[in-house]
């Protein structure tokens, strides 16, 4: 899941605004935590949850905000973080490939034209150093990932990563808080949990299971190689003023 860099990278300005939101309420009287208290809790439901309380001119606009903002600039996030992608993660798919394989690369990666879908924001306090936020994200999309793998007799394989399906949990820790645009250092990115991740493959041109086992192989690599890179305690960090975090 490694593709929310660029989603973190494109809405970075509007989640400051939050941020800075949240930084203002902890340092204000009792009356204004108790309204930020409230705040977090309302952001702590879902859209659904918030639908059945609210009228939908009373509904809260952060998610809608934020989905609005992400698909205006997906191509864009699409476009960066796409090679980012392949660059990190090839290396930890050549250390978990297969026994049976010698070489397990990527010849063609793209996240695709449907952005993801934030269905859930919360804001965890973390002792006035920072700001936490948990964002859960459903993401349907369709990316073009074409695999280039080699099997140890030298049969070479184009395996296309299709009907990909994510739902999950994604941590941002802005910290440390400063009083300089965007009022925080750096922001780190985690997979905090993983809900869903379904996927399948094809042999283009070709079935994949005339390799007995490869099928198998194949998608145990992807799994552990894309949870074991971003999945906490594992984290991210993206500085966005000078410092060293």
């Amino acid at each position: 899941m490694g593709f929310i860099f660029g989603v973190v990278a494109g809405i970075i300005v509007g989640l400051a605004i939050i941020v800075a939101f949240v930084r203002s309420e902890n340092s204000r009287s009792a009356r204004r935590s108790h309204l930020a208290t409230t705040i977090a809790a309302f952001a702590k439901m879902s859209v659904e949850d918030s639908r059945k309380l609210l009228p939908s001119q009373f509904y809260p606009s952060w998610l809608t905000w934020l989905n609005s903002h992400l698909t205006k600039i997906w191509p864009y996030v699409n476009e960066a973080a796409s090679e980012l992608i392949k660059t990190s993660v090839e290396p930890i798919l050549e250390e978990y490939k297969p026994m049976v394989l010698s070489s397990l690369k990527f010849s063609k990666f793209t996240l695709g034209t449907v952005a993801p879908q934030f269905t859930g924001v919360t804001i965890i306090e973390d002792g006035g150093d920072g700001v936490t936020m948990e964002l859960e994200m459903q993401w349907d999309g369709n990316p073009s990932i074409i695999l280039d793998i080699k099997t140890l007799v030298g049969v070479a394989l184009p395996v296309q990563v299709k009907n990909i399906g994510f739902t999950g949990i994604f941590r941002l820790i802005f910290k440390p808080l400063v009083n300089e645009f965007p009022g925080f250092g750096a922001v780190s990115y985690s997979l905090r949990q993983k809900k869903k991740l379904d996927f399948t493959l094809k042999v283009v041109g070709g079935d994949i299971s005339a390799i007995p086992g490869l099928y198998d192989a194949i998608e145990g690599a992807i799994r552990d190689a894309v949870e074991d890179s971003i999945t906490w305690p594992v984290r991210k960090v993206v500085p966005i003023l000078p410092g060293d975090y």
